[in-house]
């Protein structure tokens, strides 16, 4: 019987362990995850808010770009519609974007990424959320 109640206990212990870990991961978001996640949480509560509601109490009704030519919905000349589609998904406007960027934020581009990604990217390569999150603090 000894050994049930140290078993239980040894559980309890873990279980007290995973939730300190967890509180400590929600808090300090290591992964800089929340930004991620917020986006998600406004899509889907948008997406609840019917358009006839949200037009009456809006006096200017934002149409969607359908098909548009490169340069996407951002209209910064910069991005292209998929890259544009990327950088929605991972919860950043299209619309931060600048126009131009400044020697420094090349400069921090390539020391993040390599001149090699840079390049790919400036292509018209797609840049994958792990590369929108480590250049973020370039904008």
């Amino acid at each position: 019987m000894k050994w049930i109640y140290r078993f239980f206990v040894v559980l309890g212990e873990i279980f007290f362990l995973l939730l300190i870990g967890l509180v400590y991961f929600i808090i300090t978001d290591p992964f800089n995850l929340r930004p991620l996640l917020m986006s998600m949480y406004e899509a889907q509560s948008s997406a609840e808010v019917d358009d006839a509601s949200w037009s009456a109490a809006n006096s200017e009704v934002v149409q969607p770009v359908k098909n548009s030519p490169t340069p996407a919905s951002g209209d910064t000349g910069v991005l292209n519609e998929t890259q544009a589609k990327a950088l929605e998904s991972v919860g950043l406007s299209p619309q931060s974007i600048p126009a131009q960027f400044t020697p420094q934020q090349t400069a921090c581009f390539v020391n993040i990424l390599g001149q090699a990604r840079v390049d790919a990217i400036v292509a018209g390569d797609t840049p994958t959320p792990t590369e929108f999150f480590q250049a973020k603090d370039c904008l």
